[in-house]
């Protein structure tokens, strides 16, 4: 298991005492080919088309290579995808496939998706 997700950040319980139900993916991922396995969404706004993706990660984790690849053929597809590293108030953003992050407070990252979110609320379909 995932090192980072031994303990759930909202109750701190551990993760292998918690029943995720249908979000714990192992009754299907047992059925697919190799090692293929769903993935979950941690953020998705869609405005008039447009899609914004965050992945969530504590700081230092990194994406996995099927999360890299699920996340640049989004891109491929028009989607926006950032990755928001830490847990505040500072984080670490960055895009899936750049080597660029910018570190800054959560206000600056609220202003980053209200300014997309009106960019592409703007955007005539």
């Amino acid at each position: 298991m995932n090192e980072a997700l031994r303990g759930c950040p909202t109750c701190g319980s551990r993760v292998k005492d918690i029943n995720l139900g249908l979000r714990d993916f192992r009754w299907v991922a047992s059925a697919l080919p190799g090692k293929v396995a769903p993935m979950d969404l941690d953020f998705v706004l869609e405005r008039k088309g447009q899609v914004l993706i965050l992945e969530l990660k504590p700081e230092g984790v990194g994406l996995s290579v099927g999360a890299r690849m699920t996340y640049r053929t989004f891109e491929k597809m028009g989607c926006s995808v950032w990755v928001v590293q830490g847990e505040g108030p500072m984080v670490t953003l960055s895009r899936p496939g750049q080597n660029e992050s910018v570190y800054l407070h959560i206000d600056d990252l609220i202003k980053m998706i209200v300014e997309w979110y009106e960019e592409a609320d703007s955007d005539v379909p």
